[in-house]
């Protein structure tokens, strides 16, 4: 009886440990079945001769145009004591601007009656409105005209003439919006109107010093500021009152209205080198004298529709 319980219980470890061993192999076949190390079949692989091997060519990436710096000063033209070169940016109606290829403007007829003066010929020279004074310094012009408000400048090396103007900054608007605006600049005082001005110029740094809370749209160009204006993007345009009365007399189409009362006051000048003192003296004669004969005034009338 003994013997016979030890035989089944031999025969059923036998049996587990075959069972054990048979499951084991199962698993490692599966294994091979989902991930062979090696497939059943290659295709066969083609050697193809170098020669019929294209080369891989490098994709160069297409060169951004080259942009050529603002000449300083054009045309170049050496000092010379009978020609008077004048620095213009003409972009600047109704002081200094450039129509039909001529040199135009109050700016422009003064500069010739003071080559008169001087006993000179005078050359327009264009130079970058912001590399003006540059150029000034770099002996390339003599004299730089072209709207420029008075400031301290003689620790730069440059002076200006005594003033031949006294004007300000006002408002250019819709002339349907004008009585919107009676009050002038304190209009602008906890409204959301969008003002619009030259970028860099007075009415820019104005705004930017003094008046707080104020939406500014600064812009590049004269005409990009009008279309801003018509095109109801800004509310008012905020420049010198000389432009601005010259803009809405030749821009009657569009319907734009100045508001008389000035912003600010200050006073146009000429600029030239602080070591240049004789151009400077027969300069500040020359104004003198063209004020006290009513010759300047005529000039300005001419240009500017509305008197200041």
């Amino acid at each position: 009886m003994n013997t016979q319980k030890v035989t089944q219980k031999y025969m059923q470890k036998n049996i587990t440990q075959l069972l054990l061993i048979v499951s084991a192999l199962l698993f490692f076949v599966s294994l091979n079945a989902c991930n062979p190390d090696h497939p059943e079949y290659v295709l066969p692989t083609k050697k193809i001769p170098q020669s019929q091997i294209e080369p891989i060519k490098p994709v160069i990436a297409p060169t951004k145009p080259e942009i050529k710096p603002e000449p300083l000063a054009e045309p170049e033209i050496k000092a010379d004591p009978a020609i008077l070169r004048v620095g213009i940016s003409p972009y600047s109606p109704p002081f200094i601007f450039q129509k039909d290829e001529k040199i135009q403007g109050f700016e422009a007829d003064m500069a010739q009656k003071l080559a008169t003066f001087t006993k000179k010929t005078v050359h327009f020279i264009k130079v970058p409105k912001k590399r003006a004074t540059e150029a000034l310094l770099q002996d390339q012009v003599d004299i730089i005209m072209s709207g420029l408000t008075i400031v301290s400048e003689k620790d730069r090396g440059v002076t200006f003439s005594d003033p031949y103007l006294r004007t300000g900054q006002v408002m250019l608007v819709r002339t349907r919006d004008a009585s919107l605006f009676s009050t002038g600049i304190y209009s602008l005082e906890k409204s959301n109107f969008i003002v619009g001005v030259i970028e860099g110029s007075v009415a820019d740094l104005f705004l930017t010093k003094t008046m707080r809370g104020v939406k500014i749209m600064r812009l590049k160009t004269m005409d990009a500021t009008i279309k801003a204006l018509t095109a109801k993007k800004i509310d008012i345009f905020l420049h010198d009152a000389p432009t601005i009365c010259y803009l809405a007399a030749n821009l009657k189409s569009a319907a734009l209205t100045p508001i008389p009362t000035m912003v600010t006051e200050e006073f146009m000048g000429w600029k030239m080198r602080s070591e240049d003192e004789e151009l400077r003296h027969q300069v500040n004669l020359f104004i003198k004298t063209n004020k006290d004969s009513g010759e300047l005034q005529k000039s300005l009338t001419q240009w500017i529709p509305k008197p200041l």
